[in-house]
């Protein structure tokens, strides 16, 4: 490893690219299909709130404007992980962060499992989704463990989990809250949390890259993001469509379950069904893109989001046109995702955990205020134009995404 002192402008990611010189002996089909689930039982936690909105705003006596800003504050918790967190892999390694974060996601859980208002359930939820960054340790490091050409393909198995997690979450939550009532949701998701923990003791460790201090780490993302210009516009075409997919899906819930449809909770949970062909759709990309296809995908992902809104919402009266926008948006929304994250973590392989954490916390920083609005332009402008919106925002990922 190089002196840190002697090389201080590759360090903070304004010196000319390296190679990839990792260690990547050891990572087996078995462990990916480990990261994979880890992945999912990770970023489930952010989306178990989305189906359970009506329910927790009766718990907690509360309007469902106040109870739809709830994705919104997992969200923002979620971003400050990426930001704060994620970056520590390059110092204190894959085995000794994921035991803090399993550890202080079950504390964030038991909380928000025990809370009998919404401030206590709004903190836990910020710790919830603060903790809940595991997914976004693995890709990185998984990255850093296999060779450059298969980068894409292990970065979509690892992504399949994780929008796995999405789906399941919805589905799960919605079930469960009409069986048992919304807590049970959070303490299965403890008892699933030390599963995966355990399940992931064998992981290989990817070497540490460098010996910068925390602060060095989190002064060197700005500097980072600079030199980078195809991170920047891989970051922000995500960004504006995944903005987009949590308009849709904060409102969609309040829309179904309301008057005009009268769905159940369980109902608008198994909505979320739907992404199960998203999900394998990541899988046939894998290879496409390790051909270095990410532009292309990226631009038609962002075009099939937007007609998937276009549907949901100039159709919303219908319970099939819903189900096909909303597949439709998935669908984008995965491959979308998988493509632009792909190309940002081969800008630089020697700060991987730093180029996730500058795309991911662009992400779903965007992700937690399309949240926000999808609950509050609901409730100003109705459905209609609030999917309309979001279809302008994903025709503004892929006008960004052409460009690139």
């Amino acid at each position: 490893m190089a002196d840190v002192r002697q090389a201080p402008k590759r360090l903070y990611g304004v010196g000319p690219k390296t190679a990839d010189t990792s260690d990547r002996a050891g990572l087996g089909s078995r462990h990916v299909a480990w990261m994979s689930i880890a992945a999912g039982v990770s970023v489930a936690n952010i989306y178990y709130v989305q189906p359970l909105l009506r329910p927790l705003a009766t718990s907690f006596a509360v309007s469902d404007a106040l109870a739809g800003l709830l994705p919104m504050i997992t969200m923002v918790g979620y971003a400050a992980g990426l930001l704060l967190v994620v970056p520590v892999l390059e110092r204190a390694g894959l085995h000794r962060l994921m035991r803090w974060l399993n550890a202080g996601r079950l504390i964030a859980l038991a909380l928000a499992a025990s809370a009998t208002g919404y401030p206590v359930f709004a903190a836990a939820s910020v710790l919830l989704g603060a903790t809940s960054v595991l997914a976004q340790i693995l890709m990185p490091a998984a990255a850093s463990l296999v060779p450059p050409e298969a980068v894409g393909r292990t970065t979509a198995r690892i992504t399949v989990g994780l929008f796995g997690g999405i789906v399941g979450a919805r589905v799960i939550a919605g079930a469960l809250d009409g069986l048992l009532g919304w807590r049970p949701v959070y303490a299965l998701s403890a008892l699933a949390t030390l599963v995966v923990h355990l399940a992931l003791r064998r992981l290989p460790e990817p070497p540490l890259r460098h010996a910068l201090g925390y602060r060095a780490l989190l002064r060197s993302l700005l500097p980072l993001l600079r030199s980078e210009r195809g991170l920047r516009r891989a970051a922000l075409t995500a960004a504006a469509g995944f903005a987009a997919f949590n308009i849709f899906w904060t409102a969609v819930t309040l829309y179904v379950t309301g008057p005009t449809h009268g769905w159940s909770t369980t109902g608008a949970g198994l909505l979320g069904l739907v992404g199960v062909v998203g999900t394998a759709t990541v899988l046939a990309t894998g290879r496409f893109l390790d051909r270095g296809a990410q532009r292309g995908l990226a631009v038609a992902a962002a075009g099939v989001m937007a007609l998937g809104l276009l549907i949901a919402g100039l159709w919303g009266l219908s319970a099939g046109a819903l189900i096909l926008g909303a597949l439709l948006l998935d669908s984008g929304a995965r491959v979308s995702n998988v493509a632009n994250q792909t190309h940002a973590l081969r800008q630089r392989p020697e700060a991987r955990a730093r180029l996730n954490t500058l795309y991911m916390t662009t992400y779903f920083a965007a992700g937690s205020v399309g949240s926000a609005a999808g609950a509050l332009l609901f409730a100003h402008i109705g459905w209609t134009l609030t999917t309309l919106a979001a279809a302008a925002l994903a025709a503004l990922g892929a006008t960004l995404a052409a460009r690139a």
